[in-house]
C-alpha cells in the first residue's frame, strides 16, 4: 500500500467521502502525523514481543535498507567519518533503530564487515581513543551516524539497514508497516485528528481565539 492510498483511505473515513477543497484536514496533515503513528507502532510491537516472547525485537516488516549513502571525512586525520540518514531512527532499545551499517567501494567489489554499534555510554571512551585495528564502530545523534575506522573510507558509500516508514516525501512510496499494526496506526491518526476537526475555524481575522 503506498502513503497516498493509506492517506486517501483516512480521509474518507473521516468525511464519510472524499473531502471538499477547502477541507482543514489535508492530505500533507495526514502524512505528518502518519510519521508520528509510524513510531507508535513500533513501540506497540517492541512491547508485545517481550510480553508474548520473552525476547525484545522488531518485525522485520518495519526495516528498510537505503543504500549508496554518502560518506563525509570528519577532519583532516581520515580516522573519522559521518554518514546523514534519510530519518532519524525510531527510539527503541540501544541500538535496535539501525540494524546494519556497512561500507561498499564499488570501484573493487569491496564489502565491509558490518559496523560495531556504540551505546552513548561508550561513546565517550572510545571518541578519544585511536579507532581499533580491523573494527569499525559507529554511534547516532539525529539523523547522522558517526564512524570510527582504521579503514580510509573516503571511496566508500554506506548501506544502512533501519527502522523506517518509508519516503514520507514521496506519497507515491509503500507504506513499510506490516498490515496488522495498520488498524492500531489508522486508530492513533483518527484521535489526533478529531482535535483538528472539533477546533473552531476562525473566519473573522481579528487576531482573538475562538
Amino acid at each position: 500500500m503506498t502513503r497516498e492510498i493509506f492517506i486517501e483511505r483516512i480521509l474518507r473515513q473521516l468525511y464519510n467521502g472524499m473531502p471538499s477543497d477547502d477541507s482543514n484536514i489535508t492530505v500533507n496533515l495526514v502524512n505528518q502525523w502518519l510519521n508520528d503513528a509510524i513510531g507508535i507502532a513500533v513501540k506497540n510491537n517492541y512491547k508485545e514481543s517481550i510480553q508474548l516472547d520473552g525476547i525484545a525485537y522488531i518485525n522485520n516488516a518495519f526495516y528498510l535498507s537505503y543504500k549508496g549513502l554518502t560518506v563525509t571525512a570528519v577532519g583532516n586525520e581520515g580516522q573519522t567519518y559521518n554518514v546523514t540518514l534519510p530519518q532519524i531512527p525510531i527510539a527503541v532499545g540501544k541500538n535496535e533503530g539501525i540494524a546494519m551499517l556497512q561500507f561498499v567501494d564499488s570501484t573493487i567489489s569491496k564489502t565491509s564487515k558490518t559496523a560495531v554499534p556504540l551505546s552513548m555510554n561508550q561513546v565517550t571512551t572510545v571518541d578519544s581513543m585511536r579507532p581499533i585495528q580491523n573494527k569499525i564502530v559507529y554511534w547516532y545523534e539525529g539523523t547522522t551516524i558517526y564512524i570510527k575506522s582504521s579503514v580510509m573510507l573516503n571511496k566508500y558509500t554506506a548501506n544502512v539497514r533501519m527502522i523506517s516508514g518509508g519516503d514520507s516525501t514521496d506519497l507515491t512510496s509503500t507504506l513499510n508497516i506490516p498490515d496488522d499494526y495498520i488498524p492500531t496506526i489508522v486508530e492513533y491518526i483518527k484521535g489526533q485528528l478529531a482535535f483538528e476537526m472539533a477546533r473552531p475555524i476562525d473566519n473573522s481575522n481579528d487576531g482573538i481565539s475562538n
